[in-house]
């Protein structure tokens, strides 16, 4: 009788970790990535990891302490990064529709009686992701400025910091916010999953887009394993295997991404006075 051979599972030696932002629930983030990680991990012949953050304030630390290789970067996040260490962007992921780069927002119920006139919004209760996120604090503070609110602390009576995008939606939908600042991409994500919401919120405001959340890796990675990273990356949607692992993303490609990109949230950046060298990553409330 014949015995099929079994073979081992392969040993690689090298390790490559890329961390991830908690944009959304934890569950959720890590099963979306994991496909791409066993994806790259075949392509570069290295086990690569994904770390999942457990605040937007990490990550500066994890890269200068050299405990991860790269990660995905939220665009204000990579500006700061980029402003005080050497990372270098590599590429992003395309959504369905071509969607590349996001919008911050600005909503509220429809019942709140709040409108696009931002003298209403005073003494309100607003919902915010995380101070180093566009969508989720800068966006709205530059808003505020550049209608003629000079302190925006004290423009609400309170300010509640969700720690991801999806948590800062669904308080201003379960009433505990009235008024609250998000991505537009998990906005919309979270409208396909609860039709509820469309009928209860209403956006006030846009911001102009930025790129989505890129990967980016530390300056001192070796040139070949970044070389084949980014050629891993905008090619595997010519495979079977790659197009299963943009389809945990939601995405049908990923595409280069270059520094001047960001130009224009270094220059809300100024807009608010911020010195983007000197900007804390973390927070003490």
């Amino acid at each position: 009788m014949d015995i099929k051979k079994v073979e081992p599972p392969r040993i690689r030696e090298k390790t490559l970790t890329i961390a991830i932002l908690p944009e959304q629930n934890v569950f959720e983030q890590k099963k979306r990535y994991k496909p791409l990680a066993a994806y790259l991990s075949e392509r570069l012949d290295t086990n690569v990891k994904i770390k999942l953050l457990d605040s937007y304030g990490s990550i500066y630390d994890e890269i200068k302490n050299k405990t991860i290789d790269g990660a995905f970067f939220g665009s204000f996040n990579y500006v700061l990064t980029k402003a005080r260490a050497d990372i270098e962007p590599v590429a992003r992921p395309v959504e369905m529709g071509e969607k590349s780069n996001y919008r911050g927002i600005i909503f509220t119920r429809k019942d709140s009686g709040l409108t696009e006139d931002v003298r209403t919004w005073k003494g309100k209760r607003i919902a915010l992701v995380h101070e180093v996120t566009t969508a989720g604090y800068i966006f709205p503070r530059w808003y505020l400025k550049k209608y003629g609110i000079k302190s925006f602390e004290h423009h609400f009576r309170k300010i509640i910091f969700t720690g991801s995008h999806d948590a800062a939606i669904l308080s201003v939908f379960k009433g505990q916010a009235d008024i609250g600042a998000a991505k537009d991409l998990i906005f919309e994500k979270l409208l396909s999953e609860n039709p509820a919401l469309k009928k209860e919120i209403v956006i006030l405001a846009r911001s102009i887009e930025v790129p989505s959340n890129s990967l980016c890796v530390r300056g001192d990675l070796n040139t070949n394993i970044k070389d084949l990273l980014k050629k891993s990356l905008l090619s595997m949607h010519n495979t079977p295997e790659g197009k299963n692992a943009l389809k945990a993303l939601n995405a049908v490609r990923f595409k280069e991404t270059i520094d001047s990109e960001f130009n224009v949230l270094r220059e809300m950046a100024r807009d608010l006075d911020i010195d983007t060298r000197a900007y804390p990553f973390r927070y003490r409330r």
